[in-house]
């Protein structure tokens, strides 16, 4: 019994043996099974042996299980000569129980000669009383790759960074700097640890600041931008920059901008130097013509979405030949930078005035209405009327405008100047110092002219020229001194013509030599007649031009009209407008003198709006002046022509001249003339020029005698 029992046990125990060693067995295959399949290079060293490497292992370095087992591959054959100490350090570490564990990377050599980075993990074990060493071994080739890249990207952008020419720096979310290269010391004249001081805003000059302040909010919202503001150097200087600002952004979120800033103002001072070559005026820096029609042309397209109708004002100045002439060259250069100043200070900033050529000017309106552009028009016949002050020289003159406006999306650059253009020598042919705006009827009114001029020839043969004749009283006797004889059209289809639309057309076409021998002669002979009637005698002042004055005949014509009409020459005074003095002076004066020879008296009509100077009075010793009726209106109005009219009074008085005011037309006017001692008068106030038959001597008797009650 005992034996069966104990034959029992010897079988379980076995049996358990057995499920032990199966079990033992099952796991050794299932750790080799793991260990040769792992995507892991796994060896065992012995006293510098590989006693084991897994098949990961011989595919990373190329040998076979049996190279290493039968010990022909060493430690020194996988690993790159310059790394084997580290790998003997590390070895030699363990086995000296220095470290446990050890991790390091090296180069590794595979059988082929080609090398490739691995990073060591190993670590000591005891195995049946024996020291090993075990390990993995991890291909780090494509990382090292890539941290070599890395570095040398970073590297690059550092060099890059720092040797760039351009500033290069990176705000914070508000922007503060918190990184500047040395340009931008260069550049701002703060250090780069200055800057990281402070933010950007210091540095933007105050019209530049909202720019700046704009760009940057969009940077951070993580748009790029590129755009020029101007900054205040440390040393106080400006300097223009070019910037592109884009975002910083870190793990997906914006944490701030980077900025790259180049300095443009040499850039931009040259430019502006070329645009000023190409499209200003050297001598008055104003827009010149190619300048003008291009930004009339972007008005033109902006027209056409906004329905906004533009204007061009052409102007052209009025007897600026004579200056150039008289007074010589470069005082005309020095006068037209005066014009050009004085223009730009009469429009809007969003206007433009170019110069054309010569004395040829333009103004655009990119948004006008008509009474706009007009208003503007009248304010620049007043502005250019004003004294200029050149060189030591008062210079006066007048502007003839022409206006024009846009008709529409059809218009052109060329048309509408060209309409402008039209305008303006419509104005000047026939008004000057006005203005003109163009219109389809204008062609019809250049007819009316040409009309007149044709007319003109046969208006003394067929007798509708006729003459009208204003009273002048002197204002301390209240006695008739004098009669100015007007002279006046009637013509036959577009009845009385003023005088002020065909005198022009007469001086123009010569015809006024013809018309003014008719007017001398009426004149003369009607004054004689009023004499031989009895009445006191008194002098009648007739208009002559310049064009009369040229004329050789002229002193001989004047002295045969005397001798015919039987008419005294001290009667006959001859009025020219100051204008003409800036003629041939010398011509002028010799004819002049051989007038007053004749015993003839000379007068300045229309004082105070020419060029006279102190010494063309002195010169030609004139009898009287006539102050210009816009003076005597503003005496009313308390404006300067008080102070001008009573200047000129002066004046006159102490050259031992005459004083004569025109336009008086009430009881304000009167009283002031007289107060300044103004010798005579003419005016509504006393009569309208009337034909002769019409003066009654009678009622020039009336208002005579309540003046001197007055």
């Amino acid at each position: 019994m005992e034996k069966e029992n104990n034959k029992s046990n010897e079988f379980t125990s076995e049996l358990i043996e057995n499920e032990i060693q199966k079990t033992e067995t099952y796991y050794k295959e299932m750790f080799e099974v793991m260990i040769q399949n792992a995507p892991v290079s796994m060896y065992i060293l012995e006293d510098w042996i590989f006693s084991y490497v897994n098949d990961y292992f011989c595919n990373l370095v190329g040998y076979t299980k049996e190279d290493f087992l039968q010990k022909k591959i060493t430690i020194n054959k996988l690993i790159h000569p310059d790394d084997i100490s580290i790998v003997q350090e590390s070895v030699n570490k363990r086995i000296e129980d220095r470290e446990m564990n050890a991790r390091y990377r090296v180069r590794g050599l595979k059988k082929d000669g080609s090398s490739f980075n691995v990073e060591i993990h190993a670590r000591k074990a005891i195995i049946n009383g024996k020291a090993v060493t075990f390990g993995t071994v991890l291909d780090v080739t494509e990382e090292v790759k890539a941290t070599l890249q890395l570095k040398e990207n970073q590297e690059r952008f550092q060099s890059l960074y720092d040797n760039n020419p351009d500033a290069v720096f990176t705000f914070d979310i508000e922007g503060n700097f918190i990184d500047a290269n040395l340009a931008c010391e260069d550049l701002s004249g703060y250090t780069p640890a200055e800057l990281l001081e402070m933010s950007f805003t210091p540095l933007i000059v105050s019209e530049d600041l909202g720019t700046a302040l704009y760009y940057f909010g969009e940077a951070v919202q993580g748009n790029t931008n590129r755009y020029e503001i101007a900054i205040t150097r440390k040393d106080g200087k400006r300097r223009e920059l070019e910037i592109t600002c884009f975002p910083m952004n870190l793990t997906g979120e914006i944490v701030g901008a980077y900025g790259i800033a180049k300095d443009i103002t040499d850039r931009n001072a040259h430019r502006k130097l070329l645009e000023d070559l190409v499209f200003f005026d050297s001598l008055t820096k104003l827009p010149n013509r190619k300048l003008f029609e291009d930004r009339l042309s972007q008005v033109f397209k902006i027209s056409d979405i906004s329905k906004n109708h533009s204007a061009v004002l052409f102007l052209d100045l009025d007897r600026f030949k004579f200056i150039n002439d008289s007074l010589g060259h470069h005082i005309g250069d020095e006068f037209l930078k005066i014009v050009a100043d004085r223009l730009r200070e009469s429009i809007r900033h969003t206007d433009t005035v170019g110069r054309f050529a010569g004395d040829e000017f333009a103004v655009l309106l990119p948004n006008s209405e008509k009474e706009e552009a007009i208003a503007l028009a009248k304010r620049l016949n007043q502005a250019m009327a004003e004294p200029f002050e050149v060189m030591g020289h008062s210079v006066s003159v007048s502007a003839s405008i022409g206006i024009a406006f846009s008709s529409g999306i059809d218009e052109s650059v060329d048309g509408l100047i060209k309409k402008a253009d039209t305008a303006m020598y419509y104005t000047k042919k026939y008004g000057k110092n006005n203005y003109t705006v163009y219109t389809e009827e204008l062609d019809q009114k250049t007819a009316y002219k040409l009309t007149l001029e044709q007319d003109l020839k046969s208006a003394i043969k067929n007798q509708e020229l006729v003459l009208h004749y204003q009273p002048i009283t002197d204002l301390k006797t209240g006695e008739l001194c004098a009669m100015e004889a007007l002279i006046r059209w009637n013509h036959p289809v577009f009845g009385l013509v003023p005088p002020d639309d065909f005198i022009p057309i007469s001086e123009e076409s010569g015809q006024i030599v013809s018309i003014g021998k008719w007017v001398l002669e009426i004149a003369c002979a009607q004054t004689k007649r009023w004499q031989e009637l009895g009445h006191s005698p008194f002098k009648v002042c007739i208009n002559i031009s310049t064009i009369q004055l040229q004329n050789p005949n002229f002193v001989q014509m004047v002295k045969t009209i005397l001798e015919e009409t039987g008419l005294d020459a001290k009667w006959l005074e001859l009025e020219v407008t100051e204008s003409i003095l800036m003629e041939d002076t010398n011509k002028l004066k010799e004819c002049l003198l051989n007038l007053k020879a004749l015993g003839i008296s000379m007068s300045i009509d229309d004082f105070g709006t020419g060029y006279t100077s102190l010494s063309y009075l002195r010169q030609f010793s004139f009898d009287r002046v006539k102050i210009d009726r816009s003076f005597v209106q503003d005496i009313n109005n308390d404006l300067n022509g008080k102070a001008i009219t009573s200047t000129i009074i002066a004046l006159a008085h102490k050259l031992n001249m005459g004083v004569v005011a025109e336009g008086i037309e009430d009881e304000t006017q009167l009283t002031y003339l007289r107060e300044e001692n103004c010798d005579e008068g003419q005016g509504y106030y006393f009569s309208r020029p009337l034909p002769a038959e019409l003066h009654t001597f009678s009622s020039l008797a009336k208002n005579v005698g309540q003046l001197k009650e007055e």
